[in-house]
């Protein structure tokens, strides 16, 4: 038994799963097929409910995976040697190969925050063609009108992915960046609990391109039940039942932050406001150790190195969502709990007799737990 908390880890919404198995993995159309019953035709339907539930000009929902849908942005804006000015250099390992420039930019080492008057300031310097915001070891909210306006000033696109925070951009829990981001993308399968694909929302004025790359880079065919499967988590985010979930993600993760620095852990950024908390060990604790005690005593967490605005100097953090245990059911009260047992390894050296004592805690708390409770039910006949 074992316990996720790892940020694109989720349990898939039932209905959705049902349909990606279902009869209509035997049903292939392509982009020639435009029949009423064809594959288009169901596409235009879950376009049409990206489109409604982020208020975006245009959507692609084609794309299996969030890669894919990267080399696709990459190459519907940017030519050959064009710089690209990234946090974390996100989206780098997804276009090997390619022969574009990356300049990082990250937090401030000391506060721990994002000065986003360096960030302008670097931004003219290396006058990048593309700028990426993607906050997948960012616990915190930004005002996207600061990162418009230094994308403006520049000339260059702006593009955010918002794929482990989708589900609380949906729920109106967290801004959205579709009013001012040239092109959004997400993956479907963590914050959204669907299929494994990935969505491209983009400005009016870009869709030909878009549309145009996704040919291009080879992606032809329609999958029948991955789009059923897809079409029906779009509907879910939508409802009241899913915000809920979305809310209680957003609580967990904030008892999780707060309990974790109660219990000697180190909790970067100073907390929380999505579903993502950044902590690292006390002094004296080799953080490579702790993840090992970690993985025995039975919770699954990732480690990550971040690059500062300081090129020398990188932040080791453990990455941690509440997405998972919520959707299993589990609250502030459960999530406190955990939080007590992870923070243990976190701050102190731990015996072999501690180890096992603490796996058999994990192991009572999730042996009964659903992989997704009742409560978080679509409700089919809708």
């Amino acid at each position: 038994y074992t316990l996720s908390l790892m940020p694109n880890i989720n349990a898939m919404s039932p209905f959705a799963k049902y349909l990606e198995g279902s009869i209509l993995t035997n049903s292939f159309f392509d982009r020639s097929d435009e029949t009423p019953t064809g594959g288009l035709h169901l596409e235009a339907i879950v376009r049409d409910r990206a489109k409604q539930l982020f208020h975006s000009d245009h959507a692609i929902v084609r794309l299996g995976n969030i890669v894919a849908a990267s080399r696709v942005v990459f190459q519907a804006l940017l030519a050959e040697g064009d710089m690209v000015l990234s946090l974390n250099l996100r989206k780098k390992d997804h276009v090997a190969g390619l022969s574009y420039r990356f300049e990082n930019y990250g937090i401030e080492p000391g506060t721990q925050e994002i000065d986003w008057g360096a960030v302008r300031a670097q931004a003219e310097r290396v006058r990048p063609r593309l700028i990426i915001f993607s906050p997948v070891s960012f616990p915190r909210t930004i005002d996207y009108q600061i990162l418009y306006e230094i994308a403006q000033t520049v000339d260059a696109y702006l593009w955010v992915d918002i794929s482990q925070s989708v589900g609380l951009v949906a729920s109106k829990l967290i801004p959205s960046p579709v009013a001012l981001a040239d092109v959004v993308t997400f993956s479907t399968r963590d914050s959204l609990r669907g299929p494994d694909g990935a969505v491209v929302l983009t400005k009016a004025e870009l869709a030909s391109r878009m549309d145009a790359a996704v040919i291009n880079t080879g992606h032809e065919a329609l999958h029948m039940n991955h789009l059923a499967a897809l079409g029906v988590v779009l509907r879910e985010a939508a409802s009241e039942r899913y915000r809920n979930y979305a809310a209680q993600v957003v609580q967990n993760a904030q008892v999780l932050a707060r309990t974790l620095a109660d219990h000697g852990a180190s909790v970067l950024c100073g907390g929380t406001d999505t579903h993502l908390v950044l902590a690292s060990t006390a002094a004296g604790v080799d953080i490579g150790t702790a993840v090992k005690v970690i993985g025995q005593m039975g919770i699954r967490v990732k480690l990550d190195t971040m690059p500062t605005m300081d090129p020398g100097l990188f932040l080791h953090a453990l990455r941690l969502s509440t997405s998972n245990p919520t959707t299993r059911g589990m609250r502030e009260e459960d999530i406190a709990y955990i939080g007590s047992l992870l923070a243990k390894p976190l701050s102190t050296v731990l015996t072999p007799e501690q180890i096992e004592a603490t796996r058999k805690e994990i192991v009572a708390l999730v042996k009964d737990a659903p992989l997704f409770a009742d409560e978080w039910m679509g409700d089919s006949e809708n």
